[in-house]
């Protein structure tokens, strides 16, 4: 793996974690903003693939609603210290993914909140080389990213498209830290199920007709989303882009069944699949400036 791709360590130290956290529990700033607590994790993580703490319920969602939602049990704080975020020791993406939620436009409603938690974070992830900056807007409202001195932006604007936009984070964290030819293995399946995830959030049977005499089913990732961009990039005017958007295609399934993985090789795979994420987002109006 490439140096600056290297993550074998954290650079944001428990102390800096812990001084933010005290933030938020000593000075009672919400972690929330103006959502409830089980809404803004759904953000970040797909709840109902993580474990329940309480045997009473089946999986994190209806725990977290039981015991934050419809109750006020425990710390503010908790989900700083829960295992299953684990956001002491989370890897540095992770951890400022979690800080640039909390001053997402639909978490945080006051421009003078939002400003005041950006300049405290950036304040205290200096010393170890990491600031949120601006991205894109919603609604004239920034949309702020992760950046550290090391690396370039980390986190673009989500595609709103929430299944989405937690899988390709995953798929960024697995290649960030894959070491083992088994773990790129992992990235080319987890592009997989973004390409097939995507497809069905932009694939419509009445609008996007088959382009060959079998129907997709909802697995089908490659015939959807042939079916999409022949019609939204049809006419010559869109050869160029159609080709591509065709191409990235072929690049992300070809590379996912590769079973001599390597960064390389998971690298273009991601990269395939990041490209068709995104010309889909604005094919689909999300990707505006």
């Amino acid at each position: 793996m490439p140096p600056h791709l290297d993550k074998n360590e954290n650079v944001i130290s428990e102390v800096t974690r812990r001084t933010i956290i005290d933030h938020f529990s000593v000075g009672n700033v919400s972690w929330v903003g103006s959502l409830q607590e089980d809404e803004f994790l759904a953000r970040l993580y797909d709840l109902s693939r993580l474990p329940s703490l309480d045997y009473r319920y089946e999986d994190a969602a209806a725990d977290i609603y039981q015991h934050r939602v419809r109750n006020d049990d425990g710390e503010d704080s908790w989900v700083f210290y829960d295992r299953r975020f684990n956001l002491l020791h989370a890897s540095d993406i992770e951890f400022v993914r979690f800080l640039c939620e909390t001053v997402h436009p639909v978490v945080r409603r006051s421009e003078n909140e939002v400003a005041a938690l950006v300049q405290f974070y950036n304040e205290t992830l200096a010393p170890d080389g990491w600031q949120l900056v601006e991205g894109k807007t919603l609604s004239g409202r920034p949309i702020f990213v992760g950046q550290s001195a090391k690396r370039a932006v980390v986190f673009e604007e989500p595609t709103g498209w929430q299944k989405v936009d937690r899988q390709l984070q995953e798929m960024r964290l697995r290649l960030d830290s894959a070491k083992a030819e088994e773990q790129f293995q992992g990235v080319g399946l987890l592009c997989r199920e973004v390409l097939i995830s995507v497809a069905q959030e932009v694939y419509d049977p009445a609008r996007h007709p088959i382009v060959d005499d079998k129907a997709p089913s909802d697995t089908d990732a490659k015939r959807m989303l042939e079916a999409i961009f022949e019609v939204e990039l049809k006419g010559s005017s869109n050869e160029e882009a159609r080709a591509h958007a065709k191409a990235a295609v072929r690049l992300a399934l070809a590379l996912q069944h590769k079973r001599l993985a390597d960064f390389r090789t998971a690298a273009l795979c991601a990269e395939g699949t990041w490209s068709v994420v995104n010309m889909l987002a604005i094919l689909a109006g999300r990707r505006r400036r």
